[in-house]
């Protein structure tokens, strides 16, 4: 599990994320520099500078 602190939240509420779930998602995976985000809505991280797929396409990687 990984900690959602202060910075978190800030970038998340000042982000451009039209669901705040979602940027709290990828700011905790950049902020704990993760390789990928794995997720169904894909098209909820658009224009991401880490690589977001589906649970199905990474396993079958």
């Amino acid at each position: 599990m990984l900690a959602i602190d202060d910075k978190i939240i800030e970038l998340s509420l000042v982000s451009d994320f039209k669901d705040f779930e979602d940027a709290l998602q990828f700011y905790t995976a950049l902020e704990n520099n993760l390789a990928i985000i794995i997720t169904r809505n894909k098209k909820d991280f658009k224009n991401n500078i880490l690589p977001v797929m589906s649970a199905k396409k990474y396993l079958s990687r």
